[in-house]
């Protein structure tokens, strides 16, 4: 059971070719007040989660550090749910006045709206047969 629930390497876009694929094919665009979520369909057997937090967006590295781990907490919660994704996520200038119960309760919606968004896209696109 942990292993659903874990954030190994298998569940990560690691390299630029991974985020440059999802910058250049997204095909899902969530928003929330602080947070901006890109997806596209993965080619991998499950959702991976990239996260972009520019020193633009947040000055100070320890809350950049913690967003950082609240968006990985919440999608490795959450990633069961999801259809097979690559996600990057990235915050929005004034993140770091935020709460962390605050932030979840966004991250969480987000999850949901991608979720929707990527079964409406589904029934309307059949997903190719490998």
């Amino acid at each position: 059971m942990t292993k659903l629930y874990s954030f190994s390497a298998e569940v990560r876009l690691r390299c630029a070719a991974d985020y440059k694929g999802v910058f250049d094919g997204a095909l899902f665009k969530v928003h929330q007040p602080h947070f901006l979520f890109l997806a596209k369909h993965s080619e991998s057997p499950n959702s991976r989660l990239g996260i972009v937090v520019a020193k633009k967006k947040v000055r100070r590295a320890h809350e950049r550090n913690r967003v950082k781990r609240l968006a990985r907490e919440s999608f490795r919660l959450h990633q069961q749910q999801l259809d097979d994704l690559d996600i990057v996520v990235m915050p929005k200038i004034g993140i770091d006045t935020i709460s962390n119960a605050e932030l979840h309760q966004q991250l969480q919606s987000a999850w949901q709206k991608l979720q929707r968004l990527a079964k409406k896209h589904s029934k309307i696109v059949p997903s190719p047969q490998k």
